[in-house]
């Protein structure tokens, strides 16, 4: 409760003309301000690339997939190529992989496209886990900042056994400061991050099951 108190003590002793967003930066110090900007930079760069990624039309894309299908049932190998070899979906890199190795034979046709699967998939997995790193790794730079910022409060004590609430206020509001903007970035960070590991899965069974679709269709090839 006394951390609180000096906390809104400090609070009170800026300046109207000071935003409270300054007060905040200056707070948590530049080395502090200077990593959770870092860290929010990632944040919304990993956050709007894995938003893209993993989504239906780039991975597992309806109208390629008809499109493909007709154009292999068609027995027209190099314009259902062309098709796959256009898109960006992974699930068209799969395709083109499989279509190539076609040629060696089912077997190699097979192993090219469970191969090319794995990589797809881990490709995703690996992107989306940076995001989960975020989630982890804000608290603990807060954390950091809690116990330098008590660190820096108790060495005033150290020195004065009754030192004044303003000399004490800029370690406790260090200390508050860094953990609260560590679990401002956590907090939606893990949210997405869990949205987003949903959302690949439930694709990632679609895309083993156009796989093991067209496998069957390379057999009768």
């Amino acid at each position: 409760m006394n951390s609180l108190i000096l906390f809104a003590q400090a609070g009170a002793e800026v300046g109207n003309d000071t935003s409270l967003l300054y007060w905040y930066m200056t707070a948590c110090t530049p080395f502090f301000g200077l990593v959770f900007l870092l860290i929010s930079i990632v944040f919304v760069t990993l956050t709007i690339m894995n938003w893209l990624a993993i989504s239906r039309n780039a991975i597992v894309p309806t109208e390629m997939i008809e499109q493909f299908q007709a154009k292999l049932e068609a027995k027209e190998h190099q314009e259902a190529y062309d098709i796959a070899k256009e898109s960006d979906s992974s699930l068209g890199k799969i395709y083109a992989v499989g279509l190539v190795k076609l040629s060696d034979g089912y077997a190699a046709a097979e192993q090219a496209v469970n191969e090319s699967a794995e990589a797809e998939v881990m490709s995703l997995e690996h992107r989306l886990s940076y995001l989960g790193t975020i989630a982890t790794v804000s608290p603990m730079v807060g954390l950091l900042g809690t116990v330098w910022g008590m660190v820096k409060a108790f060495s005033v004590i150290a020195k004065d056994v009754t030192p004044q609430a303003s000399e004490l206020a800029g370690g406790i509001a260090m200390a508050l400061v860094t953990t609260l903007i560590g679990l401002v970035i956590a907090i939606p960070a893990l949210v997405i991050f869990e949205v987003l590991k949903n959302r690949l899965a439930r694709l990632v069974l679609e895309l083993d099951a156009q796989v093991d679709n067209v496998l069957k269709q390379f057999k009768k090839v």
